[in-house]
C-alpha cells in the first residue's frame, strides 16, 4: 500500500495542484497525450491515480455519453477537487489504493495511469490489479509528460515522501509487465513524454 505520508502529501497539495496552470485539462500537451490513449466510444475506463481529475474532460470526450469513467485516487482531497469539475460528466469517484482496487474483475476496457506510477510502493502488485480489473486483451497505459530521466531528477529535488519515487527504466518496466501477465509491451521514453502500453 501507499504510505500514510504519501497520502498526506497529496492531500496537502490538492488545491495548489489544481491552481497550477500546467495542470489545466486545457493544456495542449495534455490534449496531445490524451489522443494517444487507447480509449474508444462506449468504453468503461479507470483513471487510476486521477488526482484532481485533469483527464476527466478528455476521457469523457473519448468515451461519449454511453461510456463510463471511474476516477480513483488515494487522496480524498484530490477527489474533492475532482468532484467540483464533474459538471454533467457523471464519473464514478473511488477512494482507494491501486494495489487493492475495490471492483469486480474484468470491468474495464482501459486503465489509464497518468502521473501515478512512480508513487506506487509495490508496482508489481498494482499491475497485477490492473490486469485483474481489465477485460482480456485490453490495455493499460502508464504515461507522463516527462521522460523518466527528467521525472526522476525532478522527484529527487523534492522534499518529503515522493523524493525517492522513480519510474523504472525500460528493461525493468518490461519485466514488471511480464511478471503481472501483460503482453505486447511498447514503451516510449523520450524528452517530454513517457508512454508505456501493454495488453492484459
Amino acid at each position: 500500500m501507499m504510505t500514510g505520508k504519501t497520502r498526506e502529501f497529496f492531500d496537502a497539495i490538492a488545491t495548489e495542484w489544481e491552481e497550477d496552470p500546467g495542470n489545466s485539462p486545457d493544456s495542449d500537451d495534455l490534449a496531445r497525450l490524451a489522443r494517444l490513449f487507447p480509449v474508444a466510444e462506449n468504453d468503461v475506463v479507470l483513471d487510476a491515480g486521477c488526482g484532481s481529475g485533469r483527464l476527466l474532460p478528455l476521457l469523457r470526450r473519448a468515451v461519449g455519453e454511453k461510456g463510463a469513467i471511474f476516477e480513483m485516487d488515494i487522496s480524498g482531497e484530490m477527489l474533492k477537487v475532482g468532484r467540483r469539475k464533474r459538471r454533467g460528466l457523471r464519473p464514478h469517484f473511488v477512494l482507494a489504493d491501486v494495489q487493492s482496487i475495490p471492483v469486480v474483475g474484468g470491468l474495464f476496457d482501459a486503465v489509464i495511469c497518468f502521473n501515478l506510477f512512480p508513487h506506487i510502493a509495490d508496482k508489481r502488485a498494482a499491475l497485477a490489479e490492473f490486469r485483474r480489473v481489465l477485460k482480456p486483451g485490453r490495455p493499460v497505459v502508464i504515461a507522463h509528460l516527462m521522460g523518466s530521466e527528467e521525472l526522476n531528477a525532478m522527484h529527487s529535488g523534492f522534499r518529503g515522501p515522493v523524493r525517492h519515487d522513480r519510474l523504472p527504466d525500460e528493461g525493468l518496466m518490461r519485466e514488471i509487465f511480464r511478471s503481472a501477465g501483460f503482453k505486447d509491451a511498447a514503451i516510449r521514453d523520450e524528452h517530454a513524454l513517457y508512454f508505456a502500453r501493454a495488453s492484459a
